[in-house]
């Protein structure tokens, strides 16, 4: 039981692999790490906490250099600070599910990621554990990856950006990603990626600085995987999988789960692929959200959606999170009811994640 009397599950902090973990990879790929470095370091030059070292504003400019972000005795020393029982961690957001188009590379530099997480988690198993990234360059290697990452790592789940390049995440080349997942019983998180190197851009072209590109991509990008997974047919063809749609925010999903509704309702020959509303699946008990702690719309959301579909996150140790004061600005909050505080917290991340 955490510090502030609840406890709580993590549904999505960072970090999580060894420092040193780049230099894991197999030798003939360490002339391609190198390059991506650079190229990642030129991507979010301007990003606080990447690139950016100092600002006016609250943005941590040193967050990724938190010694808990690489090293799991520090990791639940932060965990204890701030009042968390279990964390799920995912890796950071820089495409390496196609890493510079090179299908070798990149499942190379997946496999050598997970392997990397897994010796993190393996310092406490119980309360560190993490989610698979994937080479979703190639659907068939992504799902026996993380088909790996599952039965011989431990992890939990898998993580993949608002869309793969040109294709969206209803493409039918990514079914078999799907049918992995809801047969190995974890979730598929959706968790950016708009932004990552060699990505194809939708609409974070038209911006020129990162304040404008980061505020963008997310909410937008969970969006437009919301209308994958409904009305594209995902949760149709694959009954008992489980999605989360993650640090985005909470305040737009019943908007744009109203508006589906309304289209579908106008217009359903248009969506051949489902036989109901598309809120209709979000809301089976299969989908969740993250949420900031101190997001005014959760109350909203959850009284308009229900207790069953938010999720506490972390977002340890990001340049926007509130660390250490994560779980306490949850249990604090006196707009929302105490069986709400105990959803959010624990019952819906240990349902999304099957933690027992």
């Amino acid at each position: 039981m955490g510090r502030f009397g609840h406890f709580v599950i993590d549904a999505d902090g960072h970090g999580g692999e060894p420092a040193d973990w780049q230099e894991r990879l197999p030798r003939e790929f360490q002339p391609h790490m190198a390059a991506r470095r650079e190229r990642v370091k030129q991507q979010f030059a301007n990003l606080p906490g990447v690139g950016v070292k100092e600002t006016r504003g609250t943005a941590r400019v040193d967050s990724l250099s938190r010694p808990g972000m690489s090293d799991p005795r520090s990791r639940l020393e932060d965990m204890d600070l701030e009042g968390i029982d279990v964390t799920v961690m995912f890796p950071g957001g820089a495409g390496e599910e196609w890493a510079g188009l090179d299908r070798g590379f990149a499942i190379a530099l997946c496999r050598t990621l997970n392997d990397a997480r897994a010796e993190f988690c393996g310092h406490a198993p119980v309360r560190l554990k993490s989610v698979a990234k994937l080479p979703l360059i190639d659907p068939e290697a992504a799902a026996a990856e993380l088909r790996r990452a599952v039965t011989e790592l431990g992890m939990v789940g898998m993580v993949t950006p608002q869309h793969i390049r040109e294709k969206n995440l209803d493409d039918r080349s990514f079914d078999v990603v799907w049918a992995e997942a809801e047969s190995l019983g974890v979730p598929v998180c959706i968790h950016g990626g708009g932004q990552a190197i060699d990505q194809v851009p939708i609409g974070v072209d038209r911006w020129a600085t990162r304040l404008e590109v980061h505020a963008f991509t997310h909410p937008v990008g969970q969006m437009i995987a919301v209308m994958a997974f409904t009305v594209g047919g995902i949760l149709h063809r694959f009954p008992k999988l489980r999605v989360a749609f993650l640090e985005a925010g909470v305040g737009w999903l019943p908007f744009w789960l109203e508006r589906l509704d309304e289209h579908w309702e106008l217009t359903p020959e248009q969506a051949p692929l489902i036989d109901r509303k598309p809120s209709e699946y979000f809301l089976s008990g299969r989908c969740f959200i993250g949420c900031d702690p101190d997001e005014r719309g959760v109350p909203w959301v959850v009284q308009t959606l229900g207790e069953d579909v938010v999720v506490y996150a972390s977002d340890y140790h990001h340049w926007d999170c509130k660390f250490p004061d994560t779980v306490k600005i949850i249990a604090e909050r006196t707009d929302l009811s105490e069986t709400s505080k105990r959803r959010i917290l624990e019952d819906n991340p240990r349902r999304l994640y099957a933690i027992a």
